[in-house]
């Protein structure tokens, strides 16, 4: 036989769920926030975690009243749901905004490597034609840098192809950085070598 405390306790279970999402999205955001290093961003995750928290109060007093005496708590236990409920909708909306931001920059940052990449083939294009014209000593150094500076720019957009595939989790968005600093070492050396003297 169903009773009122069942019912009550029933229609709570979908929350634990919802919590255990709503610190995974936290989670994914305050890394992300650390690996940007803004402490503006971290110091509004942390805000949304002690939303989380209050939400989670409100939930553990939901299912205390739903335990009580049903005819004592009724009118308790509703208004606890009700907090329990515009609280978990508002924190779920305000880390959408978050994620959606972060989205945002990571695309805005993508096209700016993108077109750094670009460029970076470009001169390419003019100092592999100066190596090849010069016929000095050092021929084969410079070669060299330029293969692994084309190799580089060739890891670098792999990575950044991957980490939109993965919908910038984690672990792609560090692929992403590592690769485009080895671009950076890179391009910098060969443009030490060439820049000045080959434009």
């Amino acid at each position: 036989m169903t009773t009122p405390q069942t019912q009550q306790a029933t229609s709570l279970s979908a929350y634990d769920a919802q919590v255990q999402e709503v610190d995974a999205r936290l989670k994914v955001l305050k890394a992300q926030a650390e690996a940007k290093k803004a402490k503006s961003d971290m110091d509004e995750i942390s805000g949304l975690t002690v939303a989380k928290e209050q939400v989670k109060k409100d939930i553990a007093q939901a299912k205390k009243f739903a335990a009580d005496d049903y005819a004592a708590t009724k009118k308790d236990f509703e208004q606890a749901k009700k907090n329990a409920d515009r609280g978990l909708k508002d924190l779920q909306a305000k880390i959408d905004r978050v994620s959606e931001r972060y989205s945002a920059w990571d695309d805005a940052r993508e096209r700016l490597l993108n077109a750094r990449l670009d460029e970076a083939d470009a001169k390419m294009k003019i100092w592999k034609a100066a190596a090849d014209k010069d016929r000095a000593q050092d021929t084969r150094d410079a070669k060299a840098a330029l293969a692994t500076l084309e190799e580089k720019v060739a890891l670098a957009r792999v990575s950044a192809a991957e980490a939109r595939r993965e919908h910038y989790n984690a672990k792609s968005q560090q692929a992403l950085e590592d690769a485009a600093r080895y671009f950076d070492q890179a391009y910098d050396a060969a443009a030490k070598r060439y820049a000045n003297t080959r434009g």
